[in-house]
């Protein structure tokens, strides 16, 4: 996928140049109709999306028996790279119409058909279709209509059907009786209401079961499903873009354990969702741009890590409606927060778990059943099974505007009597993915490392953008514990992660970790670092202060995508787990004020990352100095007039003149000390900066005398001192970051000279008296960045 600002580049690449940009044309059928699930030959819009600009005008070609009719499309709103245009087409006497989407870039004209994109319009085998009578063109689910709602079921082993729920009195009748099309049970009943509850019924077998595809799943009662109407929320992200890849910073989160502990703002146990958007004052203040939610798809009981789902759809009841995650992701973007779902593919819970023989017949599963250490896999060979988990992909992206996903344990997606089923489901997936949500990421976690995860499907890997680094994780936590238990710590096998140690892996292409939820969880033989390091309560010893802060500057300045597991940034010490009744797990609220320093310390080494382009994910890296005898290791992390050191100090001694290369004369300013006062360090440091005096040194021409603290991180940038920020020029509009806005002031003037009406001089970044590619570049090189 392209990450920001990538995305918009390749907007602009797409303007009108006779040539439709196809890898930014999408039509899902069962998102883009309005309403969703045409009925009655009412009027419906249809929507499709295209890159920003690239389209000179689109319309929709209708073929009615016998007739054959075109609906010009308008261009109705930007959403993140994406320019979403809509035809609104008559009602009809017909009972079936068929359409293809017509798209033009100049004297370049496409097509959109059900089966794909062609370059010329073909016969109406492959149009897409709304039927009337039928009604195969609704979505599979309860879907809302003008009037009431459209029920839809895949169940080929099913007999007869029924849906019964609060809008009928729960009966039996012909009213409520589903046809069958097909493989599919069809039904539009129009009494029902937002929110109803409701089952399917299935005959023979006497069967009540929960809806394969719920937006909402009342475990209070009955399992029963509800009726829900997607467009009820009224959302105020409408300004929110993703983070770059390279700009994120990921937060891992329990939903349900995250608020409550010494928290007296918290509702009840378990925390909800609504409980974490109160807290985004503190996400915000740390600096955190991405939360990773655990599983947060409905599975058994109240308390649970998620990792048992029974559905792919359907948030957790336990911590609210799906009204209430919609405020919370809506809170979070609105703090300049993003969301990632963690999500369960490989397997489904083996308890409640209601697909199992849905319809009387094992339609959802392989049989004999495919079984991973934690439950079945579903059958992925079955078309259906795979539509099945793609459509919930969509479903969190569309209605929930989700940012991306985490997909566990992908090492598990392709075993069983038919390997490659998983792999060609993971393709599909992430083709999706790029295909309509460019600028969202989709994250494998793939146990041990493989690089064809992130490799692109076109050259035969799975295609996601990135993977946690498991190499990373393993080994320096593990020299972390080891030292603290008596051990050496491996500088050349830290330095191996740290430089990508010939894996092919760098950059955005890897999340890193010290621990997440597996590494501090206590059934999985996991615990928190500082309480490996002080095993003595309360667990903040010089040296489970003094290691935490190495580690996770070490985490924070390496290249890739650093990830913190929740409570980590006030030294947490309580295990991570699923929960219980009596608030088992909770993270500790209170420790946010006793370990106030430790929780400045991650905020300020977050801010000098994000302030220094040379800390990015993908910027350059370069370990060269490698000290395994006093242990101590220094990189060099470098981007466009943007320089930093990080020196590392994996030993219990001080270093008052230490001799270390600088790859640059001059001086060097002291951003991070990881052992200041502030941070509950004993102060030991070099005031401020040091001067590169010295002769060559580790590869460089020039070196300096340092001091450095034991356990130490220090960070230094050459020749900018920490409170003199370089100003912005493209911060067009002068509201402290460069964002769309200045995109937008740029492009009103682009191609406009000095003495046009339409020339702006901020927008002219290099003052060449025009408004020309040159400054297009230059914005998009600071796009994000804060300015003084």
């Amino acid at each position: 996928m392209i990450p920001l600002p990538l995305a918009f580049l390749v907007c602009l690449m797409a303007m009108p140049d006779n040539n439709v940009e196809w890898n930014g044309l999408s039509h899902v059928q069962t998102q883009d109709l309005r309403p969703l699930a045409p009925t009655d030959h009412e009027s419906f819009q249809i929507r499709f999306q295209a890159f920003r600009l690239d389209l000179t005008g689109a319309q929709v070609i209708v073929e009615e028996p016998n007739n054959s009719f075109a609906v010009p499309a308008v261009f109705l709103q930007d959403r993140g790279p994406y320019a979403i245009w809509g035809a609104q087409i008559p009602a009809t006497t017909h009972d079936v119409l068929k359409y293809f989407i017509e798209i033009t870039d100049g004297n370049d004209v496409d097509y959109i058909a059900a089966d794909g994109i062609y370059d010329t319009q073909p016969d109406d085998t492959h149009a897409f279709v709304v039927d009337f009578v039928n009604l195969t063109h609704a979505p599979y689910g309860a879907t809302p209509a003008t009037n009431g709602f459209v029920f839809k079921v895949w169940a080929p082993n099913a007999g007869l059907a029924w849906v019964r729920g609060e809008f009928n009195s729960w009966t039996q009748n012909l009213a409520s009786r589903m046809t069958r099309v097909g493989e599919d049970l069809i039904h539009h009943i129009t009494n029902v209401a937002h929110r109803d509850m409701y089952k399917i019924y299935f005959q023979p077998g006497d069967s009540w079961k929960t809806d394969a595809r719920p937006r909402a799943i009342n475990a209070g009662d009955n399992m029963n499903s509800h009726a829900e109407n997607p467009f009820d929320y009224a959302w105020n992200d409408s300004s929110w873009q993703t983070p770059a890849f390279e700009d994120m910073i990921l937060y891992e989160l329990h939903v349900g354990t995250f608020a409550g502990r010494n928290d007296p703002a918290a509702s009840g146990i378990p925390a909800d969702y609504r409980d974490v958007a109160a807290h985004a004052d503190h996400l915000a203040e740390l600096g955190i741009n991405m939360v990773e939610l655990t599983p947060i798809t409905e599975f058994p009981t109240d308390f649970s890590a998620g990792y048992n789902p029974i559905t792919a759809f359907a948030p957790e009841w336990a911590y609210g409606d799906p009204e209430d995650l919609k405020y919370m992701i809506d809170t979070l973007h609105q703090h300049g927060i993003g969301v990632i779902l963690d999500t369960v593919w490989n397997h489904f819970s083996p308890s409640d778990n209601y697909l199992w023989n849905f319809d009387g017949g094992q339609i959802y599963f392989d049989s004999p059943a495919v079984d991973t250490p934690w439950g079945s896999q579903a059958d992925f060979g079955n078309s259906h099974v795979r539509d099945y988990y793609l459509d919930s992909a969509l479903y969190w992206l569309e209605e929930f505007h989700v940012d991306g996903f985490r997909m566990d344990a992908t090492e598990y997606m392709d075993i069983g009597p038919n390997p490659g089923f998983g792999a060609d489901l993971m393709r599909e997936y992430n083709d999706l993915i790029d295909r309509r949500w460019v600028d969202k990421i989709s994250i494998a976690e793939q146990l041990p490392d493989e690089t064809w995860i992130t490799e692109s499907t076109a050259g035969g890997g799975a295609g996601f953008d990135s993977q946690w680094y498991d190499a990373f994780t393993d080994t320096l936590r593990g020299e972390i514990i080891s030292w603290g238990q008596g051990g050496n710590p491996n500088m050349f096998a830290i330095a191996n992660v740290l430089d990508g140690g010939g894996f092919a892996l760098t950059g955005t292409q890897i999340v890193n970790y010290i621990e997440a939820h597996d590494e501090a969880w206590p059934s999985s033989g996991g615990a928190r670092l500082p309480t490996i390091i002080d095993t003595t309560f309360p667990h903040d010893d010089q040296y489970a202060r003094g290691r935490t802060k190495l580690a996770y500057g070490v985490l924070m300045f390496a290249q890739g995508i650093p990830m913190i597991l929740q409570g980590t940034e006030w030294l947490e010490d309580t295990g991570f787990g699923g929960g219980s009744a009596a608030g088992a797990d909770r993270i500790d609220w209170s420790k946010r004020v006793t370990y106030s320093d430790i929780f400045l310390y991650f905020r300020d080494i977050i801010a000098t990352r994000k302030d220094n382009p040379a800390a990015k994910a993908n910027s350059g890296i370069n370990v060269f100095h490698v000290n395994d005898g006093a242990n101590v290791i220094a990189f060099h992390r470098f981007a466009t007039d943007n320089d930093l050191v990080i020196v590392a100090n994996f030993s219990n001694t001080d270093f008052g003149s230490y001799n270390l290369g600088f790859p640059q004369n001059g001086t060097w300013y002291e951003l991070v000390n990881s052992d200041a006062t502030s941070y509950g360090g004993s102060n030991l440091g070099n005031g401020g900066s040091v001067m590169t005096t010295g002769g060559p040194l580790h590869g460089f021409a020039q070196s300096a005398t340092i001091t450095v603290p034991k356990m130490g991180l220090l960070v230094f940038r050459y020749n900018d001192p920490p409170d003199n920020p370089e100003p912005c020029p493209a911060d067009i509009s002068g509201d402290g970051v460069v964002n769309l806005s200045d995109l937008a002031g740029l492009l009103a003037s682009f191609g406009a000279c000095d003495g046009d009406a339409n020339y702006n001089a901020a927008a002219d970044l290099d003052g060449s008296n025009c408004v020309d590619l040159a400054d297009l570049a230059g914005l998009l090189a600071e796009f994000g960045a804060l300015c003084p």
